[in-house]
């Protein structure tokens, strides 16, 4: 899908991991926020909110890792907080995949349980 063709017709570049990283520890207190806003205006496979959404979640991690009920609230908070923009739309699906799948691997990892419709969602 990465190819130089798209790259010349949609101005579509990737930003590897590590400058995404370095990128968001310059506004980390924000990523630790549950509730801080974030626009991706150009979200491609979602490299930048999907890391967002990481940090976010071991904030809610921290606080709620003994409480289910809180730490699934404060995941909808995180993630409806969230927001991404991109022209193509295997783009914006494989980034609401990619968004899931962030979500998904947290929860697991914290409660020890695997979502029932985790496979299904849309």
């Amino acid at each position: 899908m990465r190819s130089r063709q798209r790259t010349i017709d949609h101005g579509e570049v990737f930003t590897p991991a590590e400058l995404v990283s370095d990128t968001l520890d310059l506004v980390a207190h924000k990523c630790e926020r549950i509730d801080s806003r974030f626009l991706e205006p150009a979200c491609g496979d979602g490299n930048f909110l999907a890391e967002v959404l990481r940090r976010k979640l071991l904030t809610v991690d921290k606080k709620h890792a003994k409480n289910r009920e809180k730490w699934e609230r404060d995941d909808v908070l995180a993630v409806s907080s969230m927001y991404g923009i991109d022209l193509l739309a295997d783009n914006i699906a494989a980034c609401r995949d990619r968004l899931l799948a962030v979500v998904v691997e947290t929860y697991q990892a914290c409660h020890k349980a695997v979502l029932p419709d985790a496979a299904h969602a849309p």
